[in-house]
């Protein structure tokens, strides 16, 4: 979430991240040499108008490029979700790119340095008809570090979108757990009739304690953010820790349930900043409160409400808000056609990557009023 403190003077030619002259492997994607183009096979022809290695560096004393103003590269649709998005990277097979080297451990080529495919890069998941989540690694990250979890419960439907920070080691790793955990522990005390209220705290402790045990440096330890939604019949708790979101939609009106644990969101409560002056602020995104082990005590934030008529929650990581910040643009997209949450969710990535795609993009869509039976909150 922090811009890279090195000044780049080109960009990778694989995943587009800023590099130096003096790199031997892009930081990002593994790609060895990065800014020096593989020579191709004789006798083969370049594609009219194909960049040459000049055209790919940035001009002289520029500053450096900050992750959400670079260009996009543009691709026609999201890719197609993998049979496994468990998010391991297979090991032993040949590089998917060089198709000599071997693919160690560490899910890198041995021969040529990339990074191998995750089964992240795009992955679609749905939860009977009342809900559905989509996540994308977007138009300019070679790695996807958000994750979600979701599934259906005797009277409604849980998510979990959790965001790994992208200055943290390990964090792609963590969001996954984060959310599996999380998920564990909602959809078996709220199937056993417990508050939802209190099943969200005890899911982001659950959560938290996780990547709290992952292996890390002491000073960059593994770290994500976290939201969640429970939704039935006698309404819908929401629970984060973190700048991901959740939104309540509708025609009748549309709002923002949850506040950042973010500098910018602390300058803007204590008065301190205007809320333009704090957004662009280069601190902006700068995280209060996280998941992991060095995030200190963790209180996560658990609010519950009812709504008087039919609509969406979705929950969000900031590969979305970043560029559909408002309610109502939001609203404005999911809330077109009479499809079903998956559509919706399809619908807020394309404009996600539409506007850019700057960052991973993760969206679940939960339908409110589900089926089935209703009950009183617990108290």
């Amino acid at each position: 979430m922090n811009a890279d403190q090195h000044t780049p003077v080109a960009l990778c030619r694989t995943c587009g991240e800023p590099v130096n002259e003096r790199d031997r492997f892009c930081e990002e994607c593994g790609r060895p040499d990065p800014t020096t183009p593989r020579t191709p096979p004789l006798g083969t022809a370049l594609p009219h108008g194909s960049p040459t290695p000049a055209s790919r560096e940035v001009p002289s004393g520029s500053a450096p490029v900050p992750s959400r103003a670079r260009p996009p590269q543009r691709r026609s649709a999201p890719r197609t979700p993998p049979a496994d998005p468990g998010g391991a990277v297979a090991t032993g097979g040949a590089c998917v790119d060089c198709g000599s080297g071997a693919v160690g451990a560490d899910g890198y080529c041995e021969q040529c340095g990339l990074r191998q495919p995750s089964g992240r890069e795009h992955v679609e998941a749905e939860a009977g008809r009342f809900g559905a989540a989509v996540s994308d690694l977007g138009l300019r990250r070679s790695r996807n570090e958000d994750a979600f979890a979701l599934a259906a419960l005797p009277a409604g439907v849980c998510a979990v979108v959790c965001d790994g920070v992208a200055t943290a080691p390990g964090s792609e790793e963590a969001s996954r757990l984060a959310a599996e955990a999380a998920l564990a522990v909602l959809t078996d005390r709220v199937t056993a009739g417990a508050d939802p209220r209190g099943a969200m705290r005890d899911a982001a402790a659950r959560a938290g304690g996780v990547v709290a045990g992952l292996p890390g440096d002491p000073d960059s330890s593994p770290a994500c953010t976290f939201v969640s939604a429970v939704v039935d019949a006698g309404g819908i708790t929401v629970g984060w820790v973190g700048d991901s979101r959740a939104y309540w939609l509708s025609a009748a009106g549309s709002c923002r349930l949850t506040t950042d644990d973010s500098w910018a969101s602390s300058m803007i409560e204590q008065g301190a900043m205007s809320a333009e002056d704090a957004w662009a602020d280069r601190r902006a995104h700068v995280l209060t409160a996280w998941l992991g082990a060095d995030a200190g005590p963790l209180d996560p934030h658990v609010a519950a409400f009812r709504p008087t008529g039919p609509g969406l929650v979705v929950l969000c990581s900031d590969g979305l808000w970043n560029d559909l910040p408002e309610p109502s643009d939001l609203a404005a997209v999911a809330l077109t056609g009479r499809d079903g949450p998956l559509d919706a969710a399809r619908r807020l990535l394309r404009a996600a990557l539409d506007a850019g795609g700057h960052d991973n993009v993760t969206v679940a869509v939960l339908r409110y009023p589900p089926p089935g039976p209703s009950r009183e909150r617990g108290r």
